[in-house]
């Protein structure tokens, strides 16, 4: 049975797939959106002529077989201004997933709301200098701010005027249509698309484990793009327990995070993240040091169980640095779910995925590239406009 879409569906469906898939032969591009050739033909030629993709020529891959393979163009720019890890990313990549500039600065957990601003303020300005003399027509940019909520004026994480921002944002980046989200939008976006297509199959609950500590739940995002946040890092798991950024104590992330991490290794926080996957392998881990871990993962492990509570997603994806442990130690977060979950471990499916730790702003940009596409690829929407998540 084939799906009824709209034009403007049709094409944000051909646009994900290859954004997801990294390019595709129009055979399997058009079984890949459940369409015929024929049907898409018009769609294609027209993204073609709109400059949104590019065919290039390639081996077929059986006897016989196409030689034209479809990409995202790489002469499509979009932006991001991505606050991870105590910094602030500012970045312009193309649709095809290039990088074509990237600078970051400076932005301390508990920073002044002055000095936050001159910050964010140079970031911008610097991006536009970078930019406008080039020629440079960014058609999307996208902001992600840790604990961003549209209806409060500054984040409970970061001391940044959303509204101050966005409006400088339309004054040195004219026109270029904007979309606002909280920073577990941007990680959920940019691991859909490292998994590439189909492989989980419907909707599953995504949990980020790094400076910060968040979840997502992604129904279909390929196509849809729906992603609900959940602040898991900020469930108080200890009343008792240290202060954390958002204000409370003994948050979950004041547990679980690389900073918490990096305490129990006794290393520099900025030196774990900058070692990715290969921390277990380049630190000496103790037997106590290893002990606290497990101890960490198993409240990991219950908080998230308590959120499958709430919402009965059957699919767990974690990623961040408890990815690159021992499956042994994985082990802990999976039986603490079941400790918490009503109906223990029934069918739950538990992956975990790389740590996407020092990886900025690559979230970011895989987010604006990403909004760019909800729109079915209409090029610099005129007048200015805040697109909120």
């Amino acid at each position: 049975m084939r799906l009824i879409r709209s034009r403007h569906d049709t094409r944000s469906a051909i646009l994900g797939y290859l954004w997801c898939s990294g390019g595709s032969f129009r055979p399997d591009l058009a079984q890949g959106v459940a369409l015929t050739e024929a049907s898409i033909s018009r769609i294609i030629s027209d993204l073609k002529s709109e400059g949104v993709i590019q065919e290039t020529r390639r081996a077929a891959p059986y006897r016989g077989g196409p030689s034209l393979f479809i990409t995202l163009s790489n002469q499509i720019s979009v932006a991001a201004i991505e606050i991870s890890n105590n910094r602030l990313y500012s970045a312009v990549g193309t649709l095809a997933g290039d990088t074509l500039y990237a600078e970051q600065y400076d932005l301390a957990d508990g920073l002044g709301a002055a000095d936050v601003d001159a910050t964010v303020t140079r970031a911008v300005c610097d991006l536009a200098a970078w930019a406008t003399p080039r020629g440079i027509a960014l058609e999307q940019l996208a902001v992600s701010i840790p604990g961003y909520d549209p209806d409060l004026r500054a984040s409970p994480i970061v001391a940044l005027d959303v509204p101050a921002l966005a409006d400088l944002c339309q004054r040195k980046l004219p026109e270029t249509p904007a979309r606002w989200t909280n920073s577990m939008v941007a990680r959920a976006v940019g691991h859909r698309l490292q998994m590439g297509t189909g492989v989980l199959g419907g909707s599953y609950f995504f949990v980020f484990v790094g400076h910060g500590v968040g979840a997502a739940i992604v129904d279909e995002l390929a196509e849809s793009g729906d992603v609900e946040t959940c602040e898991i890092g900020h469930v108080v798991i200890d009343p008792s327990g240290g202060r954390c950024r958002c204000g409370h104590a003994g948050c979950l992330e004041t547990h679980v995070s690389t900073v918490a991490l990096a305490d129990i290794l006794k290393v520099p926080e900025s030196d774990l993240i900058g070692r990715g996957d290969r921390w277990p392998d380049d630190y000496r881990i103790s037997a106590e040091a290893r002990a606290a871990i497990r101890m960490r993962l198993g409240r990991l492990g219950l908080a998230i169980g308590n959120a499958l509570n709430l919402n009965r997603q059957r699919n767990v994806v974690i990623a961040g640095w408890p990815g690159a442990l021992p499956a042994d130690d994985r082990a802990v977060v999976l039986e603490a779910i079941g400790q918490s979950r009503l109906g223990g471990l029934q069918r739950v499916a538990l992956t975990f995925s790389n740590a996407s730790l020092g990886r900025e702003p690559v979230s970011g940009l895989a987010l604006a590239a990403f909004s760019f596409i909800r729109r079915s690829g209409e090029r610099r929407a005129r007048g200015r406009q805040l697109i909120s998540s």
